[in-house]
């Protein structure tokens, strides 16, 4: 007997679960970001490269926005968040500092180092416009902005997240995953992006490869609400009876007000119906 949940099965064009969540840009004027859809065609996500400022050939001055960190500031720059650890060094600041908007911020760069930041930028500006559009509901015209978003800057990856986010929100889950790996080559252990990958795969109908994100989710982030009710949903889906009844009902115990909390206690109401009935 199937005992799935058909409150959280696969998709077929309902926006994905909250804690599939959207990253945000980090311009002053950012607005809030829902999902962002591209075509996948032409826009590859290549691997981050660790930047360090090398072949300094001057000091950037930068003025930080609301919401950005040394880590969005290093991936905008050096094209991966892992330079925050050099730029902490250099103004002799901890890595973790949260930044208060309009505190200036050195930044040792080269030829190459500006020329991404300038990339960054522009793709910044399409990706705020896109959100605007995806929050409307508007996707084929955040389609366009996102699709020139990453092709200005291929290394966006949050764009791409957000793209297999939009993916899975449209009913689209085969590109939701092709996406979604690049994603994770990019920027490994995510707990939000194994997350997401293991959607990707529950609603294109492979629930074995979908527990194995989910587990990984919840490994890199126990409190990640929607990955520990997913999990539960596919140990029933694979007839795991007993231990989706177990993480059900943890569920239950540490998210008492959580989003699937009336799906929890239904799945639990369901499977003891279902024993009753079996049982002589």
């Amino acid at each position: 007997m199937d005992h799935t949940s058909s409150t959280w099965g696969a998709g077929t064009g309902r926006p994905a679960p909250r804690g599939v969540g959207p990253r945000r840009a980090s311009l002053a004027a950012s607005v809030a970001i829902i999902a962002v859809l591209l075509a996948l065609s032409g826009c590859a996500l290549l691997p981050s490269k660790s930047g360090s400022g090398a072949g300094t050939v001057e000091i950037v001055t930068h003025s930080v926005s609301s919401g950005e960190t040394l880590a969005s500031i290093a991936d905008d720059y050096y094209g991966t968040p892992r330079g925050a650890g050099y730029l902490a060094d250099v103004n002799d600041v901890e890595s973790d500092l949260v930044l208060e908007p309009g505190v200036l911020i050195d930044v040792p760069v080269g030829e190459e180092d500006i020329e991404r930041y300038r990339r960054r930028t522009e793709a910044k500006i399409l990706y705020n416009r896109g959100t605007m559009l995806a929050d409307a509901g508007n996707y084929a015209k955040a389609q366009e902005e996102f699709t020139a978003a990453l092709r200005t800057d291929p290394r966006f990856v949050d764009a791409g997240y957000n793209l297999g986010v939009v993916l899975l929100a449209m009913g689209d889950p085969e590109r939701a995953v092709a996406i979604l790996e690049q994603v994770l080559k990019a920027r490994p252990d995510e707990p939000l992006s194994e997350f997401a990958l293991g959607k990707a795969h529950f609603d294109a109908g492979r629930v074995r490869d979908a527990l194995r994100h989910f587990d990984r989710a919840v490994e890199l982030d126990p409190k990640l609400e929607d990955a520990r009710f997913a999990r539960a949903v596919a140990l029933l889906k694979l007839g795991e009876r007993e231990e989706g009844i177990f993480a059900l009902d943890l569920y239950i115990r540490e998210f008492p007000d959580g989003t699937w909390i009336d799906s929890a206690r239904a799945e639990l109401e369901k499977i003891a119906r279902a024993v009753k009935e079996t049982t002589p």
